[in-house]
């Protein structure tokens, strides 16, 4: 990489887009919407731009593809690397709302985790340590409402997210935690419309 590994200002731009749109759409832009963005005037600009983007690491292309771009770099230990953005914690609906408030963009193997929408948040509290989250890990979660009954997932009660299992039936929603020092919060039919399911858990990193 002869170039430097520093991306631009404009390089920066473009690739935080990127990552943005991913996440937010759960998939790449296309050139259209890179030159729309930016106010290229023609798409070989744009073009351009990502190639010293890639060049640098930071993202990978496929030819001929309309949305052919992949964050991260490969390395021969571990694999294709996604960079997941560290939330300091959710302020509104979807974690998406919060992007600008990263804290920091973790380089993880894409082989190990599931999931396209992918974020992470850090872990307070000792709720979870039956199922060996402790406070200070930093929690991996898929952006998706939708929750298998038993599966640990991050839940928004108004302003507040919780890591819980979540259980529902007909008389409402439970979350649970993984120790028997804190009760169950439980959730009827009327109320349980308070409550967001903002990411289901895929991993734990724990930094040591």
């Amino acid at each position: 990489m002869g170039i430097g590994t520093e991306l631009t200002a404009r390089q920066r731009q473009i690739f935080d887009f990127v990552e943005k749109h991913m996440a937010a759409a759960g998939a790449p832009p296309t050139l259209e919407e890179i030159c729309g963005r930016f106010s290229f005037k023609s798409p070989n600009a744009a073009r351009e731009h990502l190639r010293l983007i890639e060049l640098k690491g930071y993202l990978k292309r496929a030819p001929r593809q309309a949305r052919g771009i992949r964050i991260g770099r490969e390395d021969s230990a571990l694999g294709d690397l996604v960079r997941v953005p560290l939330l300091g914690r959710i302020v509104a609906g979807s974690p998406t709302d919060a992007l600008e408030n990263v804290e920091a963009r973790i380089p993880l193997p894409r082989a190990l985790l599931r999931g396209a929408r992918l974020f992470a948040l850090r872990v307070g509290g000792s709720s979870m340590e039956g199922a060996g989250i402790f406070d200070g890990d930093i929690a991996i979660l898929n952006t998706q409402t939708e929750v298998a009954n038993g599966a640990i997932a991050a839940v928004l009660i108004g302003e507040e997210t919780t890591l819980k299992r979540v259980f529902k039936s007909n008389d409402g929603i439970r979350l649970r935690a993984e120790n028997p020092e804190f009760p169950d919060l439980v959730f009827d039919q009327f109320n349980g419309g308070a409550l967001h399911v903002a990411g289901v858990l895929v991993g734990i990193l724990r930094l040591v």
